[in-house]
């Protein structure tokens, strides 16, 4: 059975059919890591709470879920019973991806701790030939990080569990999960589907995608989204980046902004700016198209810094203001932003493994 991976610097999402629902679940693990302080005592409590954990270099890292939740409940220097498992760097949990791919700051740590929430995550197929579809990000324009390393180290995990392994850009898996639809005067039909723009605002990146009837016209991420809001508004309000994030996540507006909070006004600033940024270098690589498309185009938003309350009436507020190269149909968020991207990737997958059982057939 086909299954699906949207490896996310926040989140790791799979997708699957699930027959007793007749439809799809997502099970969403955290993509995150914090260090344990070792001792004699250290892996037999990982053991016995059965939290999930890696060992590298003689160190131990508690991962996932798993991380989050000791985070809150765990104090440097307090609750004697759990001397034995303290996280050294309780204040802040670590990712082992940053920008969108593996961080490579911390290469070998990162690889061992993404392989180990791949395998907890994935799993084994059933049976040989099981389709596994996960996206990659599309070459960053702002940013020279190697993509080709972080979609060629993914593909060598999942095929090391057994999955026959594909892998479509990101933003394209919001144009199969999401299909808008374009006009076209020269089909019986006269509409295009699978046509229009997805753009998914992630925690590390921003990929975006034109297709025409899923064909890629063009493809590209942006480095500076949710996470460089986060550090920008954190460092004009003097607090710790922990804290913008909590306030973000759980009370922030985008359409009640208190302008004499500074937190609203930094981190409204910095979203008009990404998105600002995003439309004008859109436009740009739209201008460079040598038989661009004259219809109106819908626009797709998906990913978690897209969750914000009032996000998309941002979006179309720095959209009216801006002269763009082509037509816009309208704008709309994806029916569920956090999945979306899995279940287009989900939806490949199980393309490719039909067809492989109709040749199987003949």
């Amino acid at each position: 059975m086909a299954i699906s991976v949207d490896a996310g610097t926040m989140n790791l999402v799979k997708a699957e059919e699930d027959d007793l629902v007749n439809g799809i679940t997502f099970t969403l693990e955290r993509n995150a890591f914090l260090q344990a302080s070792t001792s004699e005592d250290t892996e037999t409590t990982l053991k016995e709470n059965n939290w999930s954990y890696v060992k590298h270099e003689d160190k131990y890292y508690i991962l996932g879920e798993d991380a989050f939740k000791l985070k809150n409940l765990l104090t440097v220097g307090s609750r004697p019973e759990n001397q034995g498992i303290i996280a050294t760097q309780i204040g802040e949990l670590r990712r082992p991806m940053q920008n969108g791919v593996l961080n490579t700051g911390e290469e070998k740590l990162s690889i061992a701790i993404i392989q180990k929430l791949i395998e907890k995550l994935a799993g084994k197929p059933r049976k040989p030939g099981e389709v596994l579809c996960f996206c990659a990000p599309s070459d960053p324009v702002n940013s020279n990080l190697s993509v080709l390393f972080h979609k060629s180290i993914l593909t060598s995990f999942f095929k090391s569990l057994g999955w026959e392994v594909e892998c479509i850009p990101e933003a394209l898996a919001i144009i199969y999960s999401e299909r808008p639809v374009a006009e076209d005067p020269n089909s019986d039909e006269k509409e295009a589907p699978y046509s229009g723009i997805g753009i998914s605002f992630g925690s590390g990146m921003i990929n975006i995608m034109f297709a025409f009837k899923k064909i890629p016209l063009i493809s590209f991420s942006v480095t500076k989204s949710g996470d460089h809001i986060d550090q920008e508004a954190a460092k004009v309000c003097g607090l710790n980046v922990s804290a913008i994030t909590r306030y973000k996540e759980t009370k922030f507006n985008l359409d009640k902004i208190d302008p004499s909070n500074m937190k609203d006004a930094a981190l409204e600033i910095f979203y008009n700016n990404m998105i600002d940024n995003t439309l004008s270098l859109f436009a740009e690589k739209f201008n460079q198209l040598e038989n661009p498309i004259d219809v109106p185009l819908e626009i797709v938003v998906a990913g978690g810094t897209s969750m914000v309350p009032g996000f998309l009436n941002k979006f179309n507020a720095v959209l009216k203001g801006k002269s763009l190269p082509f037509k816009v149909k309208g704008v709309r968020a994806a029916e569920n932003p956090l999945y979306s991207v899995a279940k287009g990737c989900l939806i490949k997958a199980m393309s490719v493994e039909g067809k492989k059982a109709k040749e199987e057939t003949k």
